[in-house]
């Protein structure tokens, strides 16, 4: 069996599927996005030009979702619920919206709501978190499974990236220290 998974290792959506793939046998490339020449190298493999990609003997499945999905089936892990779903799009709408947000920067755009784009991003952010804050008062997060390490990944993201003050989610910080001490965690952690 042959599995390889491009990406990096700061990357949340990337940090899900090595999770995902704790135990189980395969490379991890790693690709650098902001290097022009790595980039173009990408491109011929992936022409989404996104991470992660994942090649299954030579099969390549280009979403994070369609990857764990996949991952999920193959070696007979546990489904996630509609409603674990339903968390991992909400964690997904932040962790998305804090990408456009530290592209915007680093491309060094003014990032304020005078523009309709970053508007957007910074009416959601706190939106979203406020509903995960009220799901995992309820222990939404308590349990391991994928919207968990959806999660897990977005504020370690978040936390290494210092791109959201996250004191006031005192319900999703808890959640995120039930797992924290795991092996896997420990060592798919961004540096």
């Amino acid at each position: 069996m042959s599995i390889k998974l491009y990406g990096s290792k700061t990357s949340p959506y990337v940090r899900r599927i090595r999770i995902l793939l704790e135990n189980q046998d395969f490379q991890f490339e790693l690709v650098d996005l902001y290097n022009d020449e790595a980039r173009a190298q990408y491109a011929l493999l992936n022409p989404l030009k996104k991470m992660p990609m994942l090649d299954d003997n030579g099969q390549k499945i280009f979403d994070s979702h369609v990857i764990a999905d996949h991952i999920q089936q193959k070696f007979n892990l546990p489904k996630p619920t509609l409603a674990q779903l339903n968390l991992v799009s909400a964690v997904d709408a932040v962790t998305d919206s804090l990408i456009i947000l530290f592209y915007g920067k680093r491309s060094e755009f003014e990032i304020s709501k005078d523009k309709l784009i970053f508007q957007l991003q910074l009416e959601r952010i706190p939106d979203v978190l406020t509903y995960l804050e009220k799901e995992a008062e309820t222990g939404a997060f308590e349990q391991w499974h994928y919207a968990s390490i959806a999660l897990m990944t977005l504020i370690n993201w978040i936390e290494f990236r210092s791109l959201y003050d996250l004191t006031p989610y005192k319900a999703l910080l808890k959640a995120v220290d039930l797992h924290r001490d795991k092996a896997i965690v420990k060592e798919t952690m961004p540096e």
